[in-house]
């Protein structure tokens, strides 16, 4: 009985001792309270306490003090805090019941303050699709127009240089692809104030930022939006003392590449052979001089071997930079001033031509008193071209077509003939004594602001306003003298000077005047307040503006001599002037709207409401709304528990309507155009009457687009992996264009554009970019993709037109030609196929597509793309050590093709190395014989497929290395910073064009100004 008691009494022992510890386990578990602040000690509201691998899932988030409270909360639990700008935290509770957490602000993506149009929002809760690039990143690039550096940075910009010409060098840009059969430009706004001229010329130095707006985040500029916005800002004062910064480059630049020509033998085999081909007889000209140049017996005084690419341009051109700014100021005032000063010279050989601007920035705000604020900012540019009275089309297609074997300059010095007019290319080039092509452009941009907080009427009402008047002068000043050149004289074994210019002897002077005014004004009332874990911001606006310009310009000729080279004094016959006005007008109506609930779900709506006068009474004010919303999923608990690592994941959706108004004005009007030939008065004289011009069209109105986008943004890992996927789609309706199509010309009928057309353009957008720190190597490594294809719709088009040639159902700027099958290798093989007239052995062969036994316009079919890329890349890279740095930059194209077909009488030598000669010795011949479009074998210079080449590319765009001094040794210099740099642009380029940069739009096989590749020396100083 004993042992039995004994065994129940250590039962009921062991049953108390385990309630006993089950009973102490639950009750370790505690409450956990604590509050969230940041650096100021300022209470975080809305921030999210999540409680890691609980189970269920536990978390709060603070209140409008920053106050959380846990319960249950295991001794050994770890706290992960986060919050929207903010560095995510985990802390361990450690059996502490209250645990209080100070968040320092991110330096990473989620903080970044981003310009999205009339204000700025934090990264983080951006629900558009808004692309970024510091201002830092373009100010390295070491390229001489801001819009070339944007090519391979922005996911969505396509930014497309087509010529590297001083003062002309600028990328067509625009955004996510083409989307209207008109004009295709985004808007630009600069410092908030829109169609401001100049993105290309700002100082890069001056630049804060630039942001793209791609979806329904435009709609905020309504009926300008439709083709995307660019937003620049300049940089702006900080408090404390002022820092001055000098940035200081050289730069050398050449061409990526140059055409390579055919010497005076291979020029007079290529014309033998196309005067063989063409009539069976070699010409005699050449016949008698081209064996001098294989056996050394050429009159070396009258013949020549020039390359006159050689003799018209260098390797290198130099170019320099040198730009300064002040910045600094206290709490009441705040300022940042800045001079730039640029100067380029062409890639001519001996050239006085060139390029300069001059430009100085005042950026001031002013801190009235608390509640008033204003800022005055000024900007002057003036942009100098010294120009040849030749445009570089001229001067490339003289190049072309001289002859090899005159010479620039004979062994005398004296300068050669040229082909005709005394175009001599190395005087043309030279330009000092041909007359000049002047240009002066002043820019003078003002803007005056205010920024008033009114707290008592409610927290957070604020009213700001600015005026921004800006001016534009412009004046031309062309003059035409006469040069001397010399031909040589067989007869008299002597060298006979010609005095000649383009206008046949007449020195004659033509001058343009013109006056840009622009006058903006602006105003908004602003409210933005937090009431616990709402967050509100709301705005509405008003806006005007007016642009006004009116020009002017004479001419005179028959000037005694090139001194003085005024109006005055030239001659009275035949001088003429002439001057004409434009106007156009907005008002826009417009505001905003943003929700954020948690900081986790966001949405956006905008209004704005648009007249313009592009278009009639009754018919120009349109309305355009546009709505994102966001999801920002990482606040989520159930994703914090699930995807620990993602620091921010948000979805976003937007939808909006955009307008296009940039359209010829006053189409809605009948038009009268002024001629010479009415003969009117008492004693009936010949005098100027006016001419019936275009209909009007009372109907016209805007442009509108339908805008869809989604995507998914995400930054994990603490920002080690950064990742950006969106899909857009578009649609644009009530596009203006022509029914002229359908109506025959026998009609007589000028009919006005209509809005008629119809396009659709969608695509998708990727980035991917990785940052890491490993003790004191930081590197990066990103890239994005962008594919777009638009879509024509409705385009009016003739009942005639074969279905393989029309435009609807394909994408614009697509190529119309003939399709090639091909060479010619017998005249058999001609007889037995559909050809053209005239064709011979070695020419192309041409597909009978609409199988009429002949070769015809029909026969042309439409290609599927055109030279505007549907495909856009970049990739960057970079990596920092112990003050040395080094960055890279590759982009690229895909799916675009360009037509280039060899016009010139004297061709690349490409076209002459690969020809086909006979189908005994060159039956694979690559290219067709010799053939030049003015010497009647026109056959093989039509537009087909044969000529149309793969512009696909990839290329070394930027590179740099630089060196940032250490500050002891920098130190008792009192500079603050020293960076000595090497950047160059442009390096190398794989493609499968070779002979043409492949960026080109080019159709004459190298007849234009070639990209630049550049290599820049620099240094930026800072005390």
């Amino acid at each position: 009985m004993k042992q039995k008691n004994s065994f129940i009494k250590r039962k009921v022992l062991l049953f108390t001792c385990m309630c006993i510890v089950s009973l102490g386990v639950f009750a370790q578990n505690i409450t956990v309270r604590g509050t969230v602040t940041d650096a100021n000690n300022e209470p975080i509201i809305g921030a999210s306490v999540l409680v890691l691998k609980s189970n269920p899932p536990q978390g709060a988030t603070t209140d409008e003090h920053g106050n959380y409270v846990l319960s249950n909360v295991a001794p050994n639990a770890i706290l992960r805090i986060s919050y929207v700008s903010m560095q995510t935290q985990e802390v361990a509770v450690k059996g502490n019941s209250t645990v209080n957490i100070v968040l320092k602000e991110s330096d990473e993506l989620l903080d970044e303050v981003v310009v999205v149009g009339y204000g700025v929002q934090k990264k983080a809760s951006i629900t558009g699709s808004v692309a970024s690039i510091k201002g830092g990143e373009l100010k390295t690039s070491g390229m001489a127009n801001v819009s070339n550096t944007l090519a391979g940075r922005l996911p969505g910009v396509v930014a497309t240089n087509r010529s590297g010409e001083p003062g002309a060098d600028y990328s067509n840009i625009i955004i996510r692809g083409k989307g209207t059969l008109n004009n295709n430009s985004p808007l630009i706004v600069i410092d908030g104030v829109a169609n401001r001229a100049g993105l290309e010329r700002i100082n890069p130095s001056d630049i804060e930022s630039i942001n793209v707006l791609k979806d329904a985040s435009a709609a905020i500029y309504g009926a300008q939006a439709a083709n995307g916005v660019i937003l620049i800002t300049t940089r702006r004062g900080t408090t404390g003392k002022p820092t001055i910064t000098y940035n200081g480059a050289y730069t050398l630049s050449q061409f990526t590449r140059t055409p390579k020509l055919l010497n005076a033998y291979e020029y007079m085999t290529w014309a033998d052979e196309i005067e063989v081909g063409n009539t069976g007889t070699a010409n005699p000209r050449y016949a008698n001089i081209k064996g001098g140049y294989l056996d050394g017996t050429i009159n070396r005084k009258q013949y020549g071997d020039t390359d006159w690419m050689k003799a018209t341009f260098r390797d290198f051109a130099p170019q320099t930079r040198h730009s300064i700014s002040v910045n600094g100021g206290s709490e009441n005032v705040k300022y940042y001033l800045s001079g730039d000063y640029f100067y380029q010279e062409p890639n001519y050989r001996n050239t006085v031509f060139n390029f300069q601007t001059t430009q100085l920035r005042s950026n001031i705000d002013a801190k009235i008193n608390n509640y008033l604020t204003v800022n005055l900012d000024l900007a002057v540019r003036n942009e100098d071209r010294n120009n040849s009275i030749y445009g570089t089309g001229t001067m490339f297609w003289e190049a072309f077509n001289a002859y090899p074997f005159l010479y620039d300059y004979y062994p005398n010095g004296l300068p050669g003939p040229g082909l005709a007019n005394g175009n001599n290319l190395a005087v043309l080039a030279n330009g000092s004594d041909i007359g000049y092509d002047k240009v002066k452009d002043l820019f003078l941009d003002t803007k005056i602001g205010f920024d008033l907080k009114m707290p008592w009427i409610t927290k957070g009402l604020s009213l700001s306003g600015y005026a921004a008047i800006d001016r534009r002068y412009r004046s031309e000043k062309k003059f035409w003298d006469t040069w001397d050149t010399y031909y040589y004289d067989t007869v008299n074994d002597d060298y006979v000077k010609q005095t000649t210019n383009m206008d046949g002897n007449m020195i004659n002077l033509n001058q343009e005047a013109s006056n840009d005014l622009s006058k903006t004004f602006n105003l908004k009332l602003n409210y933005e307040r937090t009431f616990g874990i709402h967050n509100i911001g709301a705005f509405v606006a008003y806006e005007q503006n007016q642009f006004d310009t009116d020009n002017f310009w004479a001419w005179r000729g028959y000037y005694m001599s090139s001194r003085p080279d005024y109006l005055d004094f030239g001659g009275e016959k035949d001088k003429t002037n002439g001057g004409n006005a434009f106007s156009s007008a907005r008002q826009n109506l417009f505001g905003r709207f943003n929700y954020a609930y948690k900081n986790r779900y966001l949405a956006e709506f905008t209004l704005r409401h648009d007249g313009s006068m592009n278009f009639p009474k009754g018919k120009r004010w349109g309305t355009f709304p546009g709505l994102s919303v966001g999801w920002r999923m990482s606040e989520e608990k159930f994703i914090q528990e699930a995807l620990p690592f993602a620091n921010d994941l948000k979805l976003r959706a937007s939808w909006g309507k955009l307008g296009n108004d940039r359209v010829d004005a006053f189409q809605y009007l009948n038009t009268f155009n002024m001629v010479n030939g009415a003969i009117y008065g008492e004693d009936p004289a010949l005098h100027k009457g006016f001419k019936v011009g275009r209909t009007g069209n009372p109907d016209i109105t805007w442009e509108k687009v339908d805008s869809k986008n989604i995507g998914l943004d995400a930054i994990l890992w603490n920002g080690l992996l950064s990742f950006s996927g969106e899909y857009f789609y578009q649609k644009r309706n009530d596009i203006l264009t022509k029914k002229q199509a359908s109506i025959p010309d026998y009609t007589g009928l000028i009919l006005p554009d209509q809005n008629i057309g119809e396009v659709s353009n969608k695509g998708f957008e990727l980035s991917l970019n990785h940052t890491r720190s490993v003790n004191e190597i930081k590197y990066y490594i990103g890239g994005n993709f962008t594919y777009t294809k638009n879509t024509i719709l409705f385009f009016d088009e003739a009942a005639n037109v074969p279905d393989w040639q029309r435009r609807t159902g394909h994408s614009m700027d697509t190529w119309l030609y003939l399709k090639s099958d091909g060479i010619y290798q017998t005249q058999e093989e001609i007889d037995n196929s559909p050809h053209l007239p005239n064709t011979k052995p070695g020419d192309i062969k041409y597909v009978d597509i609409d199988d009429d036994k002949a070769i015809t316009d029909n026969d042309r079919i439409r290609s599927s793309n055109g030279n505007i890329p549907r495909i856009v890349y970049g990739i960057n890279m970079g990596i920092t050590w112990k003050g040395f740095e080094a960055s890279m930059l590759w982009t690229g194209q895909a799916q675009a093709y360009q037509m280039i077909v060899p016009y010139a009488l004297n061709t690349q030598k490409e076209f002459y190395d690969n020809r086909w000669i006979s189908a005994a010795e060159t039956p694979n011949a690559k290219y067709p014989r010799a053939f030049d479009k003015e010497a009647g074998s026109n056959n093989n210079t039509r537009w087909s497929d044969f000529w149309l080449y793969d512009a696909s590319f990839i290329r070394l765009k930027n590179v740099e290395i630089a060196y940032n001094l250490p500050k002891e040794w920098t130190k008792n210099l009192q500079i603050e910073a020293l960076r000595v740099f090497l950047t160059g642009n442009n390096l190398f380029t794989i493609d499968k064009i070779k002979f043409q940069d492949p960026e080109s739009s080019a159709t004459s096989a190298g007849q234009y100004y070639p990209q630049s590749r550049t290599y820049t020396v620099g240094l930026t100083l800072s005390f």
